[in-house]
């Protein structure tokens, strides 16, 4: 199975100066054989999402890397 993870971009954050930024927004990680159905299973855990616009991209693999700054 591949993993996938789903996040919009819409809404808004502030940064430190409360300036308005753009950002994505993180919305899940599913597993799938595909995408479809990948986001089928998304939805069926989501059932109360509202976003309109959600997208999807396959991670390479499920290694996290943390950095300071």
């Amino acid at each position: 199975m591949r993993t996938y993870i789903f996040y919009t971009t819409e809404g808004f954050t502030e940064d430190n100066n409360l300036n308005q930024t753009e950002n994505c927004q993180i919305l899940d990680w599913q597993k799938g054989n595909n995408e479809k159905e990948a986001f089928e299973n998304f939805k069926k855990e989501n059932p109360n999402m509202s976003f309109k616009s959600v997208r999807c991209q396959e991670l390479a693999n499920e290694k996290v890397y943390y950095f300071t700054l």
